[in-house]
């Protein structure tokens, strides 16, 4: 028989999460750069994105902070001379003590996890793309080639689309004994600071 005392928390599922939550940022600056920058002609990517993106933010950040606060709490409950407790107190502090996951604000990744779970507003930040735009590429070698061809092309080459991508930042807003709270969590380092915490410790499996 099978028996339970407490949640199991696997290391290598956490960081699972935390890759996949990184890969929705950084392929969201390559379907960006590839796909119509006007939105008018969406292809699949595009369209998977925008029905799939909200969703899997929302999955994996509550995943992830849930799992994190939970894991904490299993360890806070051990005896204070249990060896796994002592290596995961000491990356712990190592973790809060070189990453800031919030980009104006200085707090443990616990409290962090917190703001992600009692967020009420999760709002994706963007930039301007800096990289020249895949349809550039393409205006380029349609005006070299017409060029090429002896046809009457304007002397200067065509100018280069605008495009938007999102940061890696995302806006976590929420309120606390009535007060407005805003912060703005940075992706990579949060995802830094999980594997730094997970990677050298026993604590992978562990139920109180």
């Amino acid at each position: 028989m099978i028996t339970l005392s407490s949640y199991v928390l696997d290391r290598d599922a956490i960081k699972l999460d935390a890759y996949r939550l990184l890969c929705l940022f950084y392929a969201n600056k390559e379907i960006s750069r590839l796909s119509d920058p006007t939105h008018e002609y969406p292809d699949a990517s595009v369209l998977l994105e925008r029905r799939f993106f909200p969703r899997e933010l929302t999955r994996l950040l509550l995943s992830i902070a849930v799992a994190l606060r939970t894991l904490d709490d299993q360890m806070e409950q051990l005896d204070s001379a249990n060896a796994i407790r002592t290596r995961y107190m000491q990356a712990r502090d190592r973790t809060n003590k070189n990453y800031d996951c919030m980009m104006f604000d200085d707090m443990p990744l616990r409290e962090v996890c917190n703001k992600i779970i009692h967020a009420y507003v999760v709002e994706p930040h963007h930039q301007d793309g800096e990289e020249s735009h895949q349809y550039d590429i393409y205006a380029w070698e349609a005006w070299q080639a017409a060029r090429d061809e002896g046809e009457e092309v304007s002397p200067d080459q065509p100018e280069s689309l605008s495009w938007q991508h999102m940061t890696g930042n995302v806006r976590l807003g929420g309120m606390r004994s009535r007060k407005q709270w805003w912060h703005l969590l940075m992706v990579p380092v949060f995802v830094e600071a999980i594997y730094d915490l997970l990677n050298d410790n026993d604590c992978g499996r562990f139920s109180f």
